[in-house]
């Protein structure tokens, strides 16, 4: 037997209720189960991207919190106050939960109690960058120790982000040593921060959208000039949404090629990052382990950062950056060498907190260099 069963939560939280089957031809309660759901707070335009709660936690209690995390959101801050260190204000803190249940702040007795140590970052006030999508959990406890009954706090989780116009600004050609005047247009679409613009340093890179079939792979030849800070690859946006492309990148700059790096989940946006990596051959594979359609096309990039190529400038400070704010930046960039045939200048104009998190960013692309 099925039915229909309407669940309308009227304020956010945990919520449960006993559904019970009894028919009137017998005795008794034939089948009786709890049903427990959460409703999760929503970030809005309406809220500014930030939900607020205020409230007591007493002495060895805990409280939970439930936040729903969009898609594609570029970081998901929590802040806490209340609880100074100072005696009689309380032993209080908070732990975030992954949507799939894993805590990602450390539980132990005395981690991340305002006034002590917290491994992941400020008692008061930490980060996540590109979080998973999902219902979060926040809990906020206080320790059996604590020295008062209940103490007072107020607990703001937000997701911030804001976005680089234009996105991707592409230099035609530039000349060596010469700076290239640019303007950027940044825009907080998302919860208030404290941030600026920052220009990176350029890297060699190469863009394609290729096509591969399921069960096939693909290989792409990296030379990684001495003296790189990173090589990162990256795949995504596939034809067929249902593709499974995995990515591995290998070191092959002794002779043989040894895995340095993998990113293969259930989907097809990976990517790989290796720091300060040997100058020398490298190898990225692509392997098409599930591609329901037959074939898809999907986007490729590969780039290594080094100083020798140049940099982007960007004159900016940090300031308060409320939901909705613009702002103009001028910039600049230079590039300094020109990468291989068939490769381009690639770097990035950053939206960067005042905690050097970045919530945003914009590709810059040289073309071609000319002497």
């Amino acid at each position: 037997m099925q039915f229909p069963v309407t669940i309308n939560p009227s304020v956010a939280g945990e919520h449960s209720a006993i559904m019970t089957l009894d028919s009137p031809e017998s005795a008794g309660i034939e089948y009786r189960i709890m049903n427990t759901v959460i409703a999760a707070d929503k970030f809005t335009a309406a809220n500014n991207y930030a939900v607020t709660t205020s409230s007591t936690i007493d002495r060895a209690q805990s409280k939970s919190y439930f936040f729903q995390v969009p898609a594609g959101a570029p970081a998901f801050k929590v802040d806490f106050t209340g609880p100074s260190g100072s005696p009689g204000t309380g032993q209080a803190r908070f732990l975030r939960w992954h949507p799939y249940g894993v805590g990602i702040d450390s539980n132990a007795v005395s981690n991340c109690y305002v006034g002590l140590a917290c491994s992941t970052g400020s008692p008061n006030s930490r980060t996540l960058d590109n979080p998973l999508a999902g219902v979060w959990e926040v809990t906020v406890d206080a320790r059996r120790t604590s020295d008062t009954d209940a103490a007072p706090f107020s607990l703001t989780a937000s997701i911030l982000g804001a976005s680089v116009s234009p996105n991707p600004d592409v230099i035609a050609a530039a000349g060596i040593g010469v700076p290239v005047a640019r303007t950027y247009t940044i825009t907080n679409g998302f919860g208030a921060f404290t941030g600026r613009a920052f220009g990176t340093t350029l890297g060699s890179a190469v863009q394609a959208t290729p096509t591969i079939a399921g069960g096939a792979q693909q290989q792409y030849l990296v030379q990684v000039a001495a003296g790189s800070t990173s090589l990162r690859a990256a795949i995504n946006s596939p034809s067929d949404p249902a593709a499974d492309l995995d990515l591995y990148v290998y070191n092959c700059s002794t002779g043989t090629c040894v895995l340095a790096g993998q990113s293969a989940d259930g989907d097809s946006d990976e990517s790989v990052t290796i720091a300060n990596p040997a100058a020398g051959t490298w190898l990225v594979l692509i392997d098409g382990y599930s591609v329901p359609a037959g074939t898809t096309s999907y986007n490729y990039r590969d780039v290594f950062v080094n100083a020798a190529f140049g940099s982007i400038s960007v004159t900016d400070a940090n300031a308060l950056r409320p939901a909705g704010a613009s702002w103009t930046v001028p910039g600049s960039v230079t590039a300094n060498a020109a990468p291989a045939a068939g490769r381009v200048l690639l770097g990035n104009v950053q939206v960067r907190t005042d905690t050097n998190l970045v919530v945003g960013s914009g590709d810059v692309i040289v073309q071609s260099v000319t002497p």
